[in-house]
């Protein structure tokens, strides 16, 4: 199954362990970049990240929520 946007936004400003596409795996806070990010280059539009990796939705596979 798909993971899709609105399914992801759920889980932003949470602890999370992200499973992507290609079997890396990543843990911490999930965030949006938002326009005004976009606007000063500081994350592309359209991505999330945790700390300083970005990735789209499409990219993730399977996310898991941890405890804090």
């Amino acid at each position: 199954m798909k993971l899709t946007k609105k399914q992801l936004d759920e889980y932003i400003g949470r602890n999370v362990k992200i499973t992507f596409r290609d079997g890396k795996e990543i843990q911490g806070f999930l965030c949006f970049a938002d326009d005004f990010s976009a606007r000063h280059n500081w994350r592309l539009p359209n991505y999330y990240y945790i700390g300083n990796m970005s990735f789209k939705v499409s990219h993730v596979k399977n996310i898991k929520l941890l405890e804090r």
